[in-house]
């Protein structure tokens, strides 16, 4: 079968091509060559592509023209961009080019990718979630006297934190929010959750029929930036209730296919509490895989309409992102650095796995930290980075 992964640059492309490179024809679109999936020993084929949010409709002429010359059977977007343009082309790519794209129709899409939209739907099936303020459907005050502070305002569509920023007084939201809203669109207010409390990523797949044929719970360790940023460390558990809510929501919509929620634990009143849902694949996904459940041969079967496998996950399977823990450990405090749990010493064992490579396909791991040195050489990039956004 011949498979097109999108966002090839990013690194959860690393599992599904070691995953689906066994049985398939696996081509990739990345936007540079200094990237993951580019590393990689696993694609058929790479190929240089535009820059999605630069230029979208750059990106989709040159999608139609390779698709025009080139036999594609299932496309699979990675990221946030590419999922979202998808699922609103899904029904004209299909019918024209005869590929299927796995990804919900962007009417289903957007409820899972609009923050305020789901936060409604949380909220309508009595789902635990923040208190939420639409900051387009009132005024900073009505805002601020709902969620209290501190609180974050989050740009209502967006990934990897951007734009989140955390505000202590009524004052700050004013300040913050025209800049915010000017680069990142609506937004809305939330109440700040004390990060006391673990943070959870559940993912499931729900197939064409409405059954839930796979999902893990992954317990989050550390992050970097320090304050509250991507995963470095996590592991395999399973939290009966994180897992109810997810397939509560799944079925509210009528999802078909995968989806990534993040929850955080609330010791005030000791609930997990849904943050956000992704339409795509995380980052740390190899750790489902790893766990035993197969994401790759779900989304590509129920893609094409085959029937697919039930797939149950084991718990105790841990994923570093090596880069990152390098600059967890840089940054912490020196009691966090020698007495944290797990330990930041323990590399090597038989349940440990890394997001950025393996030694069958080590190249991704080296140029991991030649990304990360390349984007933190940005001084742009390092003080929003580096900035407490209190996520």
């Amino acid at each position: 079968m011949n498979i097109l992964l999108l966002d090839g640059h990013t690194v959860q492309v690393l599992p599904m091509l070691e995953y689906l490179n066994k049985k398939n024809h696996i081509t990739i679109f990345a936007e540079e060559k200094l990237s993951f999936g580019w590393a990689s020993k696993y694609p058929n084929k790479k190929i240089l592509c535009p820059k999605l949010i630069e230029n979208e409709e750059k990106y989709i002429y040159f999608l139609r023209d390779y698709l025009s010359n080139n036999s594609i059977d299932v496309i699979v977007p990675l990221f946030n961009d590419s999922a979202e343009l998808m699922s609103k082309i899904k029904s004209s790519i299909e019918a024209e080019f005869k590929t299927k794209i796995a990804i919900p129709h962007y009417e289903t899409l957007i409820k899972g990718h609009d923050k305020n939209l789901t936060m409604k739907i949380a909220k309508d099936i009595n789902i635990p979630h923040p208190k939420t303020f639409d900051l387009e459907d009132g005024t900073l005050e009505a805002a601020a006297k709902y969620c209290g502070f501190p609180s974050l305002i989050k740009p209502n569509i967006g990934a990897g934190a951007k734009g989140i920023t955390r505000v202590n007084s009524l004052e700050e939201l004013k300040n913050e929010y025209p800049s915010i809203k000017n680069n990142f669109g609506n937004c809305t207010l939330q109440e700040f959750i004390s990060q006391e409390g673990f943070q959870y990523k559940c993912q499931l797949f729900r197939d064409k029929d409405g059954l839930i044929k796979g999902q893990t719970v992954q317990k989050k360790y550390r992050y970097f930036p320090i304050s509250g940023g991507s995963t470095s460390c996590s592991e395999i558990v399973i939290i009966p209730e994180i897992i109810e809510y997810s397939n509560n929501f799944l079925n509210e919509v009528n999802w078909r296919g995968f989806a990534d929620f993040d929850y955080i634990h609330d010791i005030n009143d000791n609930k997990y509490k849904l943050m956000e849902i992704n339409p795509r694949l995380p980052a740390s996904i190899k750790s489902s895989f790893k766990a035993g459940v197969d994401f790759s041969d779900l989304i590509i079967n129920d893609a094409i309409d085959n029937n697919t496998t039930v797939y149950k996950s084991k718990n105790g399977i841990w994923l570093r992102y090596l880069s990152l823990e390098v600059l967890w450990f840089i940054f912490s405090k020196n009691t966090d650095r020698f007495n944290s749990k797990p330990s930041w010493f323990n590399f090597f064992n038989s349940k440990t796995y890394y997001i950025d490579g393996s030694l069958q396909d080590p190249l991704p791991m080296i140029t991991g930290f030649l990304i990360g040195i390349k984007k933190y050489l940005n001084p742009s990039f390092r003080k929003a980075k580096l900035k407490n956004k209190g996520k």
